[in-house]
């Protein structure tokens, strides 16, 4: 069975051992957006590339692969790699408490753990597993499960191939949005609770991280035009998390197309009581003179899931 890789929420950001360039490839319902970054010898990362191209009407296999090309191709990078994510109804990730063992051990666990947990059949998913916490009470740890729809995954491979590229890794909307965060603006998340709302043209992650570590991911299949209905499943979201964790929300920051929507901002800071902050996932990078800044500007809210996809190592 192939296996797919989802990284640990804390990625080790810094590795100057690897100072290759990856692109961050994020295949949306209305568009394609990539993005590389390359580490830097002194820290941190250069954004030496970003494209955002269109998908017009229904996304089909040749729109989006012609997208991809197009996307990948303005890059001029001498890479094929890609990483790419997947998100919606068909991505489950849940936190699971698991006695503390092996990583071993936890690879031979997992797949019959994993049947209480996610609301497939086991055969028809790819499974992974990344332990987020050793230090829980009672010899416990805490460990993210992420479930894949093996045909969601496999239809996203296929477009990548056909596209003449070849997939480095995998991983969850969900999952990257919430390292491009933690990237974005260190220290923000410690002793807190972020809410982390990426709305996207179709699909809506929400993510909610305590000190820094992910607790909580919904995948909602709504848009921000929908107003009254992304504002009551947010709701929906938080009074779960707040029941299942015993603490409530401290901030809350949104960040995809859709953050952009006239008002949205303004309408959750009065739902919610907690003023919304729209958080650009670009501003920790340097940014290459290359790159046009004024078309990043107006796309940067758009860039987190690829932003945290090119982080991977």
């Amino acid at each position: 069975m192939t296996r797919i890789s989802f990284p640990a929420i804390k990625i080790p950001f810094l590795d100057l051992n690897k100072p290759k360039g990856k692109i961050g490839l994020d295949i949306g319902t209305s568009s394609v957006k990539a993005l590389m970054l390359t580490p830097q010898k002194q820290g941190g990362y250069e954004l030496t590339f970003f494209a955002v191209e269109p998908i017009d009407g229904e996304r089909t296999k040749e729109k989006a692969v012609q997208a991809i090309k197009r996307a990948v191709g303005a890059s001029g990078a001498k890479t094929q790699r890609v990483v790419i994510s997947v998100a919606g109804q068909a991505v489950v990730v849940r936190q699971v408490l698991f006695p503390k063992m092996s990583n071993e051990e936890l690879k031979s666990a997992i797949q019959y753990e994993a049947e209480k947990h996610i609301p497939f059949n086991i055969n028809e998913v790819y499974l992974d597993a990344q332990v987020i916490d050793e230090k829980v009470e009672g010899n416990k740890m805490k460990v993210i499960i992420v479930a894949a729809k093996k045909e969601l995954v496999d239809e996203h491979l296929a477009y990548i191939s056909e596209a003449g590229f070849e997939v480095d890794a995998i991983d969850s909307d969900s999952i990257a949005v919430a390292n491009a965060f933690i990237f974005s603006n260190p220290g923000l998340g410690k002793e807190k609770t972020a809410a982390l709302i990426n709305i996207g043209a179709s699909v809506t992650n929400i993510c909610i991280l305590k000190n820094e570590i992910l607790n909580f991911v919904r995948d909602i299949p709504i848009e921000a035009k929908n107003l009254e209905n992304l504002e009551t499943q947010i709701r929906l979201s938080f009074d779960y998390y707040e029941n299942q964790f015993g603490k409530g929300i401290d901030g809350i920051y949104i960040s995809g197309g859709g953050s952009k929507e006239q008002g949205i901002a303004e309408r959750l800071t009065q739902a919610f009581g907690i003023e919304i902050l729209i958080w650009d996932p670009t501003k920790n990078l340097t940014v290459s003179a290359k790159v046009n800044n004024q078309a990043l500007k107006e796309v940067s809210s758009q860039m987190a899931v690829c932003i945290g996809l090119a982080l991977r190592r």
